[in-house]
């Protein structure tokens, strides 16, 4: 069975290919490395620098995948509102190409990772399911509320390829990129607990999330296309546990083993609270969450990853700022 993931030198790309290749797959990824790294390649995965939006088909007609699994994204949910036409090229006509693409060449299975910020801001504090309203307020949750509803009307126009769609948040561990300013704040921490700089949290810090270790999250994604529970589903997917962001800023630390300070900046326009249930994909993938590595023991290993690395340059976005109105301004000079 042959699997095409994009995204492959990506942090859940990387974890999603190993797991598929445990599984007996053959794996084909892209990346145009833009945000990723060549070496969280798995050994075994063959690897094609490419960029989504570009011609695929000399690739997807070679490789004829059963599956294509749809990671790569640019997912700065907060930047997205000063870079909206890259956004959506990147992410919405991204998408588009790759899932045509997988049907000109017979895919039988589309899996797409979305994303929390489908929901947009939540009327109540109750976790969100399945069935929550979505209302996304920045153009990164409108993108991905977009593939998913183009995802769901290609297959009922076309008869297929059938989907998985998965919403994955605030997904950490090893292979993270550390050195991207603008996401996934617990490797900001990570990268500010080793280099011995402040903690930047917007706001007061009362915000709160839900982190996600990434074996479930990898191991949901690489499970779906066999999973016939799975079939044309939407998934909500990740950890339970809530925090606030202060609460966040004295974990890392203390799976760092630093006295961590906090740098407080003016707060962004973002959602205040937001968590997830995860009843679905418990049912849909029992032994997943059954086995599912704890929060604590996840830092640990994330903090292992993080102190015998060196830390990379930062990773600029890819794109120049298209609106500087409101851009916070920890983030004009990077």
């Amino acid at each position: 069975m042959r699997a095409i993931i994009t995204g492959i030198a990506g942090f859940i790309g990387s974890h999603v290919a190993t797991e598929m290749l445990q599984l007996g797959w053959d794996v084909t990824g892209i990346d145009d490395l833009s945000g990723g790294f060549a070496a969280n390649v798995p050994e075994g995965a063959r690897f094609v620098q490419r960029d989504c939006c570009s011609d695929l088909d000399d690739l997807f007609g070679e490789v004829k995948p059963d599956v294509v699994v749809h990671l790569a994204a640019y997912a700065a949910e907060g930047l997205s509102h000063h870079v909206p036409n890259f956004n959506y090229m990147n992410n919405l006509v991204g998408t588009s190409n790759v899932l045509s693409a997988a049907s000109r060449f017979g895919a039988r299975h589309f899996v797409f990772t979305s994303s929390i910020a489908a929901y947009g801001h939540p009327s109540t504090d109750s976790p969100l399911t399945e069935a929550t309203a979505c209302h996304p307020c920045d153009p990164y949750g409108i993108a991905k509320l977009a593939c998913e509803q183009h995802i769901a009307a290609f297959r009922d126009y076309y008869g297929g390829p059938d989907f998985t769609i998965f919403r994955p948040h605030n997904v950490f561990g090893p292979q993270q990129n550390i050195s991207d300013p603008y996401r996934n704040v617990m490797g900001i921490f990570f990268r500010c607990a080793k280099q011995g700089l402040p903690f930047p949290v917007f706001g007061d810090g009362t915000q709160s999330r839900s982190f996600s270790y990434v074996d479930v999250v990898a191991k949901c994604i690489a499970q779906s296309p066999s999973n016939a529970a799975a079939k044309n589903q939407v998934f909500n997917v990740g950890g339970d546990r809530a925090m606030s962001i202060n609460e966040l800023v004295d974990a890392v630390a203390k799976a760092a083993g630093v006295t961590a300070t906090i740098d407080y900046l003016p707060a962004r326009k973002e959602v205040l609270h937001a968590h997830a249930d995860h009843a679905k994909a418990r049912a849909a993938f029992p032994d997943v969450y059954r086995d599912a590595i704890d929060f604590e023991v996840g830092l640990k290993k994330t903090a292992a990853f993080v102190n015998q690395m060196d830390v990379p340059a930062p990773t600029p976005c890819p794109a120049p700022i298209e609106i500087v109105q409101q851009l916070p301004p920890s983030w004009k000079n990077v």
